[in-house]
């Protein structure tokens, strides 16, 4: 089939049905390259200029890890947004006739999870992370189709990553009801890893699916899986061991890693680099990026009981439990009579106004100016996932370092 739009584009055959619309090759005759169509047919006028606003709204991202929207239009009878082409195809297609190992699931979700993490920043939240809704490029990495449509709750944020990741381990088009059906087809996908690993992701994921990481901390946890066995041996990672946290109330608060120094990041227990970049919640975690090479899942092995651990796997896995269910960072190589220490700590910081933003990008002011964080989720009446109280309160002068602690609204229902 061959379609005309504005006398410039041609629709040449339908490619994948969407939620709302149709996915369509075509071709750009003026600048003669292929692009990929996304289609929704309307005719009501007033639907169609509200659903224009919210392409040109996202049309300015330009992050890899999303199809570029070069231009839109409305027809009569349909709205269409122009899309950057791709080699590949959509995953959905892929996801069947493919098995995916661990690590390879694992990275492709951290790295789109970056993705997110960028999109926010630039105001773009919600959008949905389900297999169905990406495009898998020749070169492996997925991308996001629609990102200017909101997805429900188990295709979006955290919670959808987790969900995405359980889609490719298990080669699945949809999303189980419970969590304990996804846990029955996980340990079947993963059998192949050592038990540890298993658990601890299968523990992650279950909390994940109960909102009780941040796509932040599940950022990280992802991260960690990706550390080579050689720099978790010889370097004491400065990351969330979340691995081993058992979290049992989504109302529990927990306390988030306090920011590094420049001076520290500098030190070799600090020399990973800065790769990571955005996605890492501020200039606290900034060192988890980039130079940590991948590792497979079942390279580090480590018994559920914690014996059998190296001395340097003891020194960074082991949080330090307090009574009020807070973790600190995990222990690492003391520097005795640190100056630069009781410098940091004696410098005065501003608390930033944190009621109204979204739960990652709370952490993500609270850490960017100098503060450790703690939060807990509460019945409210503001919006999901939005912070209502804070202590202390906004423009309080505090010293660097001191724990702002925030709550985060889990809406009118239980």
């Amino acid at each position: 089939m061959e379609k005309s739009i504005n006398q410039r584009y041609v629709l040449t055959e339908p490619i994948l049905p969407m939620l709302s619309g149709m996915l369509y090759s075509g071709k750009d005759l003026p600048l003669r390259r292929d692009v990929v169509f996304f289609v929704v047919e309307s005719t009501d006028e007033a639907a169609k200029e509200a659903y224009i606003r919210k392409l040109r709204e996202v049309a300015p991202l330009s992050d890899n890890r999303f199809l570029h929207i070069l231009d839109v239009g409305m027809e009569p009878n349909y709205i269409f947004a122009v899309l950057k082409t791709f080699d590949g195809k959509p995953f959905i297609q892929e996801l069947k006739g493919h098995r995916f190992t661990p690590e390879e699931a694992v990275s492709k979700v951290l790295e789109l999870g970056k993705g997110l993490m960028d999109a926010l920043e630039e105001g773009i939240s919600g959008c949905s992370v389900h297999a169905a809704n990406l495009w898998l490029n020749d070169d492996g990495q997925l991308k996001i189709i629609n990102y200017w449509e909101k997805g429900t709750h188990t295709q979006r944020g955290a919670q959808g990553l987790g969900c995405l990741l359980y889609q490719i381990l298990t080669c699945s088009e949809s999303i189980p009801a419970s969590f304990d059906t996804m846990e029955h087809r996980l340990r079947e996908a993963l059998a192949a890893i050592p038990r540890a690993e298993q658990e601890m992701l299968i523990s992650t994921l279950r909390r994940v699916w109960n909102d009780q990481e941040t796509l932040a901390s599940f950022m990280l946890v992802l991260q960690g899986l990706r550390q080579d066995t050689t720099v978790r041996q010889d370097v004491a990672m400065p990351v969330w061991d979340r691995q081993v946290r058992e979290k049992t109330e989504p109302e529990e608060a927990y306390e988030e890693e306090e920011p590094v120094d420049e001076e520290e990041e500098a030190s070799p227990r600090r020399s990973l680099g800065r790769a990571g970049r955005k996605f890492l919640v501020g200039t606290a975690i900034a060192c988890l990026g980039g130079a940590a090479a991948f590792v497979w899942l079942g390279k580090h092995q480590e018994e559920p009981s914690g014996k059998g651990t190296s001395p340097a796997q003891t020194e960074q896995h082991a949080p330090v439990q307090t009574p009020h269910h807070t973790y600190d960072k995990p222990a690492g190589p003391e520097v005795a009579n640190d100056p630069n220490q009781k410098k940091a700590e004696d410098e005065i910081v501003i608390v930033p106004n944190l009621i109204g933003l979204q739960n990652d990008t709370a952490g993500k002011q609270a850490m960017a100016a100098g503060l450790r964080f703690e939060f807990a989720m509460e019945v409210n009446e503001r919006e999901e996932g939005t912070v209502f109280k804070q202590e202390p309160a906004a423009q309080t002068q505090v010293p660097k370092g001191t724990r702002v602690k925030y709550w985060v609204s889990k809406g009118t229902q239980q």
